[in-house]
């Protein structure tokens, strides 16, 4: 395993299976340990507000102590959490766990990726950079796969198990890169004043070019309220399916494997199909459209067939849309901006999650989940609207 290409698919494919073990039950988890709807909605907002808050300080620790460093500490603190999670099964517990997961994510974001490159191009194989990238993806998709139906079973049999293969992979996977990731390259290990205040340039910059930039402000609202609206289903789809709707915890793997296997057949028809509209933002409009019309439908049915169905869909037009949606945001973005503005995206994303938990947990305990989840199709509806609105001159100039 000396090629770092191979380190890298295999790092991918340990990290996706430990996380999609945990995927398809991490809610049901709490709810084992009494969490309410309302707590659990904090704990999802507590882990998005570490992942902003720790963001830019452990991207200092890749850029200054080195890559291998950032992706060992990584594999570490998600051990951690994973093992607070098992040993500490409260409220108090559970946050503290997140916390620490958050701060892995922080430690992992970027680093592989950062370490692949600087390899690569340090042994003269930039040409391979694409296709590491390539085969990182795919390794991805199928650890993912394997630990969802293996999170769905263990489940079934005892809630208990599902932490168990997540920390064991960490294990492993800890001590592998130890012995096998290796930095040939040199950094340059300096902090300089603009790393110190990335964080405001960063807001500073974003809001001159939003400014100038109607369709840009227009796209990072319609993110804000889609994310909004998904995490309406995405907290408390288990809950629902297996308090309201009786639905065996054992095809919870199997319902996420379902909607990547379709992604993964028909994305590439719906990016085709989407370079047929003569304004390229109406494939985003068709399929925020169809979003919103299954989670309506997921609030209304009293089907667990019917819903199950509807959020294989939701996940599917959830999935195709990322690529048109980056497509368009980066087509549209001065190059000389475009790291400021994907950050700027990345913070606001991460603001808006935290500040939804709440909301939409406070909602859950008061009002119960269909409520929640027609308020997340309410939201995500206000969200097509500005953005039509925002656009309206664009619109007439086509003629539409």
């Amino acid at each position: 395993m000396k090629d770092k290409i191979h380190i890298y698919a295999a790092t991918r494919f340990l990290t996706n299976f430990a996380f999609g073990t945990i995927l398809p039950v991490y809610v049901l988890y709490f709810r084992h340990y009494q969490i309410n709807l309302f707590q659990i909605a904090l704990l999802a907002a507590i882990f998005e507000a570490s992942i902003l808050f720790f963001e830019l300080p452990t991207g200092l620790v890749a850029d200054i102590y080195g890559r291998k460093i950032s992706v060992i500490l990584s594999t570490v603190f998600s051990l951690v959490s994973g093992l607070t999670f098992i040993f500490f099964p409260f409220l108090i517990g559970f946050i503290v766990a997140e916390i620490i997961g958050g701060v892995g994510e922080t430690l992992r974001s970027g680093a592989l990726e950062a370490w692949l490159v600087d390899s690569l191009k340090h042994e003269g194989k930039e040409e391979r950079i694409k296709c590491a990238f390539a085969q990182g993806t795919k390794f991805k998709t199928a650890g993912n796969l394997s630990g969802l139906i293996l999170g769905g079973y263990l489940a079934s049999f005892n809630m208990k198990l599902v932490w168990l293969p997540f920390t064991i992979v960490f294990f492993v996977l800890c001590l592998f890169l130890i012995q096998k990731m290796k930095e040939d390259y040199e950094l340059e290990r300096t902090i300089s004043e603009k790393i110190i205040s990335k964080f405001s340039e960063t807001i500073r910059q974003s809001l001159k070019v939003l400014k100038a930039q109607k369709l840009i402000l227009a796209l990072i609202l319609l993110s804000l309220f889609s994310e909004f609206s998904f995490e309406t289903i995405s907290q408390f789809w288990q809950v629902h399916f297996d308090e309201n709707l009786s639905l065996s915890i054992k095809y919870f793997g199997w319902i996420l494997v379902i909607a990547s296997i379709l992604t993964i057949l028909f994305i590439d028809r719906v990016i085709k199909f989407s370079e047929r509209f003569r304004q390229e933002i109406f494939s985003l409009i068709i399929l925020e459209f169809l979003f919103l019309v299954s989670l309506l439908l997921i609030a209304l049915t009293v089907s667990p067939v019917l819903a199950v169905i509807f959020f294989i869909l939701l996940q599917t037009f959830r999935n195709f849309k990322e690529p048109i949606f980056l497509d368009l945001y980066n087509k549209h973005i001065p190059s000389q901006q475009r790291a400021t503005l994907l950050s700027f995206q990345s913070l606001v994303g991460s603001g808006g999650e935290v500040l939804a938990g709440l909301l939409i947990g406070m909602v859950a305990q008061k009002f119960g989940l269909r409520t929640t989840f027609g308020f997340g199709t309410a939201m995500l509806f206000v969200g097509i609207i500005t953005f039509l609105l925002l656009l309206r001159s664009r619109l007439t100039r086509s003629g539409v």
